[in-house]
């Protein structure tokens, strides 16, 4: 178990908040101590020195779409830089309207809430939204299947679920979509970083992701990712002057489509938030995927071993999860809470269900004081 150990010197490339364990990676991943460095040199220098720095600065961007494609294995050009996933999801349900007569999403009722938000609010565009039974397995392709119809329109599935860590099976969840005729979007927010992220391998239609959190890439650096066989089959309705064939053509009379992942691009793009989360990104890749996933996992288990026992009224997560570890306290949240504050452990709930992650900048002697706090 613990031969899947990152070397404890893993988490110096991070600035980890003092005299505190920090479990919340779900919500903010830690920042990278290269992260200053390269927001100096990529964003304000080239702005200082030459006052016009858009060739500098839009490089950066290239730079972000490559080393994120390299990482989830995509081609850089199918990448859309985006504000949040909200603002990414909105772009993509945008193009459907053209594609498909159909005005159904389906989607889980354990999605991220700002998915069902916005689904909802498509209802006087037309839309429909479905959601599979309460006590759906989201893991379970069966559920989902039951659930389709040919008024579906589009699939969204969650890799990894905010609230239970369940990992899902994105491969057979599409293929269950594309049986039905239908599309299918996967959220990678809760696992890009921590889980293998291989859209090209899923048979997804699109993929969003955020920056944020597992990803230590800080606020403001989401993504859409669109596969080649729909790079210039949809055509989104929220359009900008970037999303433009040519943007400095400039004739307002004369629009037309980007060939690639730019023509979901919009306005003028941010800077700083993909720079930054260049900086996350890198420090992912040197360490590996696969390598902080063993380490999160061997990590959850000495938890697991430790506290089992003493907390037989707490329920474990069975089955696969992601990096979250989920544990519904129950009754004794209130005691779980009081120990996570006087033992500043940064952790958080919800509702009474505790969610713990470890990352690569986590170590064995993070899970010994979490496991003495709350036994």
């Amino acid at each position: 178990m613990t031969g899947a150990l990152l070397p404890e010197a893993v988490g110096d490339r991070f600035h980890l908040p003092p005299d505190a364990v920090y479990l919340k990676s779900h919500s903010v991943g830690c920042q990278p101590r290269a992260a200053e460095t390269l927001l100096r040199d990529k964003l304000l220098t080239p702005w200082r020195e030459t006052g016009e720095a858009w060739p500098h600065w839009l490089e950066s961007i290239d730079e972000w779409r490559a080393a994120l494609g390299s990482l989830i294995g995509v081609e850089a050009r199918d990448l859309c830089p985006a504000t949040n996933v909200s603002a990414a999801l909105s772009r993509y349900i945008s193009a459907l309207g053209k594609a498909t007569d159909r005005r159904t999403i389906l989607l889980a009722p354990s999605a991220f809430p700002t998915i069902g938000y916005l689904a909802s609010g498509l209802a006087a565009a037309g839309w429909t939204t479905r959601y599979l039974p309460d006590d759906a397995d989201v893991r379970d392709v069966a559920s989902w299947q039951a659930a389709l119809g040919d008024d579906v329109a589009l699939v969204i599935a969650m890799h990894v679920s905010s609230n239970s860590g369940a990992l899902t099976d994105i491969a057979a969840v599409a293929s269950a979509a594309r049986a039905a005729g239908a599309r299918c979007i996967t959220d990678c927010a809760q696992s890009v970083g921590v889980v293998p992220v291989t859209p090209s391998l899923w048979g997804c239609d699109a993929v969003l992701g955020t920056s944020v959190k597992w990803l230590c890439g800080g606020p403001g650096a989401a993504w859409l990712w669109v596969a080649p066989h729909d790079r210039t089959a949809l055509d989104p309705m929220e359009r900008g002057w970037w999303s433009h064939e040519n943007p400095f053509e400039m004739d307002i009379r004369d629009f037309r489509y980007a060939p690639d992942a730019r023509r979901w691009w919009g306005g003028t793009p941010d800077v700083a938030p993909f720079v930054l989360s260049t900086a996350g990104i890198g420090e992912i890749a040197a360490i590996g995927v696969d390598a902080v996933r063993g380490h999160n996992q061997a990590l959850q288990a000495m938890l697991h071993e430790a506290l089992e026992r003493k907390t037989p009224q707490w329920r474990w997560p069975t089955g696969a999860i992601g990096g979250t570890l989920c544990i519904d306290t129950g009754g004794d949240r209130p005691r779980v809470a009081e120990a996570l504050d006087r033992h500043h452990l940064r952790a958080d709930f919800r509702g009474t269900v505790l969610r713990l992650s470890f990352h690569a900048y986590s170590s064995a002697a993070d899970v010994e004081a979490t496991a003495k706090a709350l036994g």
